[in-house]
């Protein structure tokens, strides 16, 4: 599946070594994650610009094997931590992230992801949020393979290809 879209990422670094699947932690959290996305995920081990300020989370990321810098959900984390000691506001962020799965994280021009929706309710959809308040997002696209088709044809808004580069 990555052979398919690499021309997407000239600029990037890939490794399409094989990799492990998902901790059970992962999937206690995310039992149900939509196929055409795993189906990627399963298909490098680092897929990175050649700067390091964007890149696809992986295996080994969201398995918290990898020594990056940022961690897979480091979003959700500097969320739970603003919010700390407001119950109400952490059970909100914990909801939030709970239904969506950071794919892509940047640190291009601040802090943005890139999330897939994996709750009934927005199963699929893609979702772009960034600094300071990462939970309020903006649809992007109703699938992963509409999300990596508009990439390919430079259907993305600017503010989204920006980062790709």
């Amino acid at each position: 599946m990555i052979q398919d879209y690499l021309h997407l990422f000239p600029n990037y670094i890939a490794k399409t070594v094989p990799t492990v699947g998902l901790s059970e932690q992962f999937l206690n959290r995310y039992p149900r994650v939509p196929a055409e996305y795993l189906d990627f995920l399963e298909s490098f081990s680092l897929l990175s610009n050649k700067s390091d300020t964007t890149w696809f989370n992986s295996i080994e990321d969201f398995n918290e094997e990898g020594k990056g810098a940022f961690r897979w959900d480091e979003f959700e984390r500097q969320s739970m931590e603003a919010v700390e000691g407001d119950d109400y506001l952490q059970q909100q962020v914990r909801y939030f992230w709970d239904s969506h799965v950071p794919f892509i994280l940047s640190v291009e021009d601040g802090y943005s992801h890139f999330s897939i929706g994996v709750s009934e309710k927005n199963w699929g959809k893609i979702y772009f949020g960034e600094e300071p308040e990462y939970e309020e997002v903006e649809w992007v696209a109703d699938s992963f393979l509409m999300f990596m088709q508009a990439l390919a044809g430079g259907g993305l808004a600017e503010k989204y290809r920006r980062l790709f580069v």
